[in-house]
């Protein structure tokens, strides 16, 4: 095929679906829809989707910003290893996180939960030939994974508490959950899920550290996607928790802190990418905050700066990946005079940066004014946090653009060569993003009011006031802190190489979350080295003697506190040939036990196998019987070709008479136990309802007449399947270890 018309193909079949899902989403106009695909309504669990301002804003941002992503990640990805399987692991990605804000099911919304933090590992880890990639995948998946089923265990409760497990009921039971005792739990195990999720102190490493991953992986999970989803988590929740002080508090502390602190260590970095990932961990916590005050200016807030930073920061970070392209490395101190080489990025760069810095008409001047408006009515004390991390943010911006591209080169400046000309999808898709943060507030800002973030607001805080989107609100306090915000981000931006190394110096005497974390792991790691060392000593007897022990004693616990002992009576009167039977298997078991010679061994052995089968037959079982029948007998002759290959009993060293006693008793104990349980079992009355139920539906339900037949294909078909895939395993893995052996033989 011609270079292009494969360029051409492959851009229509992963850039294509999700422009047109884009398209779909934003024309989508109805307040609020459920589709219903069906699913396990008896276990809650349902394909219900919801279509409401908030999940297609959402929507639209994932798909929208996911179409701009593949067409970059053509040009990027040109030439590398398994291409391909990246587009494809994006795509994987995208349709996870689009089920994730759709969904209307908790448990399914769990389960797209679960498919993002899967699918991001894949992508975080994609050059998992580098050491530091493996690591900080591993990394995420255990940080949002260990979240992961702390939300698991909320939404369970939560639909537990509720009585249904659908968001439409949820969401109005918010005055009836809070007075249940067993509300904070609820609410802190969504606060888990959402901040580990979200990147909030103390979880917040994991999220620079998934920088290992391909620029296009950056640019799009960690400015539009992935860490939106604890945000997007905790604003579908705001109907239900807000107004309660843990919510609130919970929130305004650890958002406040998460965007100061990360801040700071945005400034820290020396790599821009790196720069940029912790500036995103700060609009990260300033989203949290704002979803804690919960007031009408605050959502709107939110939801403004939600589109705003997806549209700036992608932007930025692929800005960043043609610098990494053209000149082989992100260093700030190795960067500069690149703005005749990489003339369109730089108005990417200072485009993007505009609306990060906050500077008008761009959407992030309104989406930094309605912060100011909303963090004010909260007192002075609540703007420290959004002021500062806001001044940081210009700095980081002007730092972006300033160093890589304005400042003189020298001879210790990395030299870069003209990619954009070459590669067209390296500049179109952030320039693209750059100039939707400009002109959507001065071209669309009816249908940006209306539509996006009016619609996002309102299903957020359904009492949502008369608020309207505006550029101009007059000389007030909102717009002197954003005056103000500037002056003193341009000032540390220019006086930035003179603070910088003292900064770094400073901030390594303190603790490092990324270092907690490695040392919990290390002992994680030596904990279970030493359970595995005690518990997995390599000695087969010392394992079955365990098993049974453990068995004799809860069969022993089931007995006395079980009530069996009532029905054992009546099930000891058997007839004669059950009694002859029982005794012809003790006999054999016990030949088994003592015989020196081990064909006396394996025939007893075969003899228990046959009688048990003349058991099922006895009992009206032919199927089972056959079954049984065939196995014992492929068991015996296994067991003649193994032994020849083993030593003689009598060279085995025997136990000594305590270890034998040891063991009888524990498999006397273990086989009384069980038995006295089965005679107590057999001899309660019997419910037919379930084996009734078998045989009046296995022909009209099923269409067959042989109703075991039927149980195991229909009614348990993935038992079924499931016990033979493990037969097959087990094959494939004695296939390996066989072949495995001959190879080292041979050579």
């Amino acid at each position: 095929m011609n270079p292009v018309a494969e360029k051409i193909l492959i851009a229509l079949c992963v850039a294509l679906p999700p422009l047109l899902l884009a398209a779909v989403l934003a024309a989508y106009q109805a307040p609020l829809s459920l589709v219903d695909w069906g699913g396990l309504a008896d276990l809650g669990f349902a394909l219900t989707f919801r279509f409401d301002g908030l999940s297609v804003l959402f929507g639209v941002l994932i798909t929208g910003i996911g179409f701009l992503i593949q067409l970059y990640s053509l040009s990027y990805m040109a030439g590398k290893r398994d291409r391909g399987m990246f587009h494809l692991y994006l795509t994987l990605f995208m349709l996870s996180m689009l089920g994730l804000v759709l969904a209307e099911n908790l448990i399914l919304l769990f389960v797209f939960w679960e498919l993002t933090t899967l699918t991001s590992f894949l992508l975080i880890g994609f050059t998992h030939d580098q050491e530091i990639a493996r690591k900080n995948a591993v990394q995420a998946a255990v940080v949002t994974g260990s979240g992961g089923l702390c939300l698991l265990a909320g939404l369970v409760l939560l639909g537990h508490l509720v009585g249904s497990y659908e968001l439409s009921v949820v969401l109005l039971q918010g005055a009836a959950l809070a007075a249940h005792p067993l509300f904070p739990a609820v609410l802190v195990l969504l606060l888990l899920g959402a901040f580990t999720k979200s990147a909030q102190f103390p979880f917040h490493f994991w999220l620079p550290a998934a920088m290992a991953a391909p620029t296009p992986v950056s640019a799009y999970l960690h400015s539009a996607t992935m860490v939106k989803a604890g945000i997007y988590l905790l604003a579908r929740f705001t109907p239900v928790f807000s107004g309660v002080d843990l919510w609130f508090w919970s929130l305004l502390l650890f958002g406040s802190f998460t965007a100061a602190w990360t801040g700071v260590m945005a400034l820290r970095q020396t790599d821009l990418k790196l720069m940029l990932a912790y500036s995103t961990n700060t609009i990260l916590g300033l989203l949290t905050m704002l979803l804690a005050f919960g007031s009408d200016y605050a959502v709107v807030a939110a939801m403004g700066l939600i589109v705003a930073h997806a549209c700036y920061k992608a932007s930025l970070f692929m800005v960043i990946g043609n610098i990494d392209k053209a000149t082989g490395t992100r260093e700030y101190n190795r960067l500069a005079g690149l703005a005749p080489v990489l003339g369109i990025s730089l108005v990417c760069a200072v485009l993007a940066g505009l609306s990060t810095s906050g500077v008008p008409p761009t959407l992030g001047f309104m989406a930094k004014e309605y912060l100011y408006s909303a963090s004010i009515a909260f007192g002075p004390w609540v703007t420290v946090a959004p002021f500062f991390a806001s001044v940081l943010m210009v700095t980081v911006a002007v730092i972006i653009v300033r160093r890589p591209f304005l400042a003189k080169a020298d001879e210790h400046t990395a030299t870069g060569k003209s990619i954009e000309k070459k590669y067209p999808l390296l500049w179109i898709p952030p320039l693209a993003l750059a100039l939707l943060g400009l002109l959507l507030p001065v071209l669309l800002l009816g249908w940006l009011d209306v539509r996006v973030i009016g619609a996002a607001a309102s299903a957020v805080k359904p009492a949502l006031g008369d608020i309207h989107l505006s550029l101009w609100h007059g000389f007030n306090l909102p717009l002197l802190l954003s005056g103000l915000t500037l002056l003193c981000g341009f000032i540390l931006a220019w006086t930035y190489d003179r603070y910088s190394a003292s900064l770094r110096t400073s901030l390594q005497l303190l603790p490092v979350a990324a270092d907690v974390y490695d040392g919990l792991m290390c002992a994680v790691r030596e904990v279970a080295s030493r359970v595995t060392s005690y518990i997995q000593h390599g000695s087969l007897p010392l394992y079955l003697l365990t098993l049974f022990a453990f068995l004799a004693a809860v069969s022993a616990y089931g007995v006395v506190h079980g009530g069996l002992m009532h029905f054992v009576q009546g099930s000891l009167f058997v007839d004669y040939r059950q009694w002859m039977l029982a005794l012809i298997l003790l006999v054999a078991a016990a030949v088994v036990v003592i015989s020196p010679y081990r064909l006396l061994s394996i025939a007893c052995l075969g003899v228990i196998g046959f009688v048990t089968t003349l058991v099922f037959m006895l009992f009206s079982a032919p199927d089972v019987a056959k079954t049984q029948l065939l196995v014992e007998t492929l068991l015996v002759v296994f067991f003649v070709i193994i032994m020849r290959h083993m030593p003689h009993l009598n060279s085995v060293k025997q136990h000594s008479t305590g270890r034998k006693l040891v063991n009888f008793s524990v498999a006397a104990m273990a086989g009384i136990t069980v038995s006295v349980i089965l005679l107590g079992i057999t001899g309660r009355p019997f419910d037919t309802h379930l084996s009734e139920y078998f045989a009046q539906q296995s022909y009209p339900a099923a269409h067959g007449r042989n109703v075991v037949n039927v149980i195991l294909v229909d009614f348990r078909a993935f038992d079924t399947m499931g016990e033979a895939l493990v037969v097959v395993v087990a094959a494939l893995a004695a296939w390996a270890v066989l072949r495995s052996r001959a190879k080292r033989r041979s050579s």
